[in-house]
This record gives C-alpha cells, sequence and structure tokens, in this order.
C-alpha cells in the first residue's frame, strides 16, 4: 500500500511539474481564459483536497499520529491534482497560434495551419471552430481536423482583434446560403 502511495505521490509531482513547464514554456501568451463546465473550476480536485485535510485534522486530533505522514502524501496528491487541473483548464491564445490543452499537443493549432473557421454565437460567448492541417508523418499522410473553443464574452473582442490581425489577410468572410442541405449547427 505504502508503495502505490508513493509511487501515486511521485506521478502527480510529476504531472504538475510538466504541466507547469508546458504553461511557461508557452512564448508570447496574448490571452488567456479558463474554460471548462463549471467555468475550468477543478471541482473534483478541489473536493479531494478539502475530503483530505478534514481527515488529516480528523486524525490528529482523535490520537491516529502514525497515518498522518500518509495524509500528507494524500494532501500532497491533491494540492497538485487541483493546480494540474486549473492549469490544463486554461485557454492560451499565443502570437504563434491556439494552445487549447497545454499537455496535449494535438489540440495546439498554429496560425498558418488554419484553413478555414466558423463561429456561433452561443449563451456568454461564442464557439469557434478551427479547421487546419496536421503535418503529414511517415505513417500517416496530411489530414484536416478540427478542434472547437469557446471564448467568453469577456475575451471576445480582444480574440477577435487577434483573429482578424491574424487570419483577415488569408479569408474573406462571407455568408453564403446553400438550398437543400441541412443547417450545420
Amino acid at each position: 500500500m505504502l508503495a502505490m502511495l508513493a509511487f501515486a505521490t511521485l506521478s502527480f509531482t510529476l504531472l504538475a511539474m510538466v504541466t507547469v513547464s508546458n504553461a511557461w514554456r508557452l512564448r508570447n501568451p496574448l490571452i488567456s481564459w479558463r474554460c471548462g463546465k463549471l467555468f475550468g473550476y477543478p471541482l473534483f480536485a478541489s473536493i479531494f483536497l478539502t475530503f483530505t485535510i478534514t481527515a488529516g485534522f480528523v486524525l490528529h486530533y482523535s490520537g491516529t499520529e502514525g497515518v498522518l505522514p500518509m495524509m500528507l502524501c494524500y494532501t500532497w496528491i491533491a494540492v497538485t491534482w487541483l493546480f494540474s487541473s486549473d492549469q490544463m483548464s486554461k485557454r492560451y491564445i499565443t502570437d504563434n497560434g491556439i494552445v487549447k490543452n497545454v499537455n496535449d499537443p494535438s489540440q495546439t493549432i498554429v496560425w498558418s495551419g488554419i484553413t478555414d473557421y466558423l463561429d456561433k454565437q452561443v449563451n456568454g460567448g461564442k464557439t469557434f471552430v478551427f479547421f487546419y492541417m496536421q503535418p503529414a508523418t511517415t505513417a500517416t499522410s496530411r489530414q484536416i481536423n478540427r478542434v472547437e473553443l469557446f471564448v467568453p464574452d469577456s475575451r471576445l473582442i480582444a480574440f477577435q482583434k487577434l483573429l482578424d490581425f491574424k487570419l483577415r489577410r488569408r479569408f474573406v468572410q462571407t455568408t453564403a446560403m446553400a438550398t437543400g442541405y441541412p443547417q450545420i449547427n
């Protein structure tokens, strides 16, 4: 049991270190915001942290001192999980492109790779859908991928200014009506 706890403590510490280094490595972050359910708030990590702190106090006041080092490890796991979840829920818009998740390079797109995009007004902001070319590897040929990005109203003006600056010269924005086709959401 102790070996598993030590492994989990080490793993979560490494996850937090990798997440921090990936976030600090970003060049020229211009805009960032938290995104996701509950506005990017890491709920489960917060509940686990509250539980471990409460359990630690209960064990301390009940006189079970031998378990406190294990509870400190659990608390450290909860803190690193909370911190990592908070950093991973942020969306970064940099001078080079869009970073949807700092730990997932497949969700990072450069401005020059975007082949098309569309937007849709939703409650609290706009959802942008970007289509981009994924570079070819030896195993696969080039393919078009898509990534969705929700931009809250508080960041929408700054994001659209940056989008106009980076993409406007390559795209002409028009509205086209096509009869006989179902509307795409």
